[in-house]
This record gives C-alpha cells, structure tokens and sequence, in this order.
C-alpha cells in the first residue's frame, strides 16, 4: 500500500489537503515545490468531479494556485498585487545604469499585471 497518488506521485494527503483549501478558502497555493504544467493536469483531473470549475496560474517560480471561485480569484489577485508591490521596490532600488535589472522587473510587473487582468475576467461556475 502506498502513501503516495498514483496519477501525480504526489503524497497522498498533500492531495486531499488541496482539495480541502479549495473548499475552505476558494484557492491553493503550491509554494516552494517542483511543480509544472502537467502536474497541475492531473490535480485539476482528480478534483474536477468535486469542483464545477479550477484554474490553475503559476505566479512565479515558488508561488503556483489553484482557484476554485470568486473568494479564490480575489485572494490570489491581492497575492499578486503584493508580488507586484515588492517587485516595484526591487525595481527603484536597481542602479540607473542597470537598465537590464530595472527592464526586468518591468516585464515581471507587467507580467503580474496582465495575470490579474485575466483572473479579473475570468467567470467561475
């Protein structure tokens, strides 16, 4: 008998207690954990017979959620106007002569600007 999920190799338990924040809190954070695209395929599969609807957004390297409806989706908006806030203070504290260090935190504020865009638009249930 095993203690991990056969479709993902994920724990078991790990699997549940995503299902048990989407239930309690709208969304899910994935944080700090090798995870990708196909990864979260087989979740939204095994949790879609309980969840009318799931997306799932990979924020950044470390933060990746899943949102089940609306109390989620606004959660995880105000997740990434935070991300976007210190990416902002990261931005002025870059030298002037960096323009790659200041262009790069531009493109991942408007990266975060256009997640939140879409998460706005997007119609659950």
């Amino acid at each position: 008998m095993s203690n991990s999920n056969e479709v993902t190799g994920q724990p078991t338990g790990w699997v549940q207690q995503l299902g048990s924040d989407l239930r309690s809190q709208g969304y899910a954070s994935i944080l700090n954990q090798p995870f990708d695209d196909q990864d979260a395929d087989k979740i939204i599969g095994q949790l879609l017979p309980e969840f009318k609807y799931l997306l799932y957004i990979h924020a950044d390297e470390r933060r990746k959620y899943f949102i089940a409806d609306y109390a989620g989706r606004n959660t995880v908006i105000k997740l990434l106007e935070q991300m976007e806030n210190t990416k902002k203070s990261a931005r002025l504290n870059v030298q002037e002569s960096d323009r790659v260090g200041y262009n790069r935190y531009s493109d991942e504020i408007q990266r975060l600007n256009d997640l939140k865009k879409m998460l706005m638009q997007e119609r659950f249930g």
